[in-house]
């Protein structure tokens, strides 16, 4: 009996120990969160400029910026918060 319930237990803590376990779907280790002053350098390197607010959606991954763009006209720019890239721009 004794040899059975160690032969069981045994089972028992090779099934716990090798239970796969799931990361978090975002790896945010993978790439370092933008910095607003990174970003705003970004977005002056493409022309954008008169920068008024700026908002960190760190659940949405992404920085929203009120900025003008080359010609002049108000943008809403959201770029993502790990990459830098551009998702969307809208113009007042």
């Amino acid at each position: 009996m004794k040899m059975k319930l160690r032969y069981f237990l045994a089972g028992i803590m090779t099934a716990i120990i090798t239970v796969p376990t799931f990361a978090d779907p975002v790896e945010r280790n993978i790439a370092p969160e933008l910095t607003v002053p990174k970003a705003l350098k970004l977005l002056q390197s493409q022309g954008y400029h008169d920068f008024r607010k700026i908002k960190v959606e760190r659940e949405d991954h992404e920085i929203e910026v009120e900025a003008r763009n080359a010609d002049g006209h108000r943008v809403e720019i959201e770029l993502d918060l790990f990459s830098g890239k551009i998702i969307d721009i809208e113009r007042d």
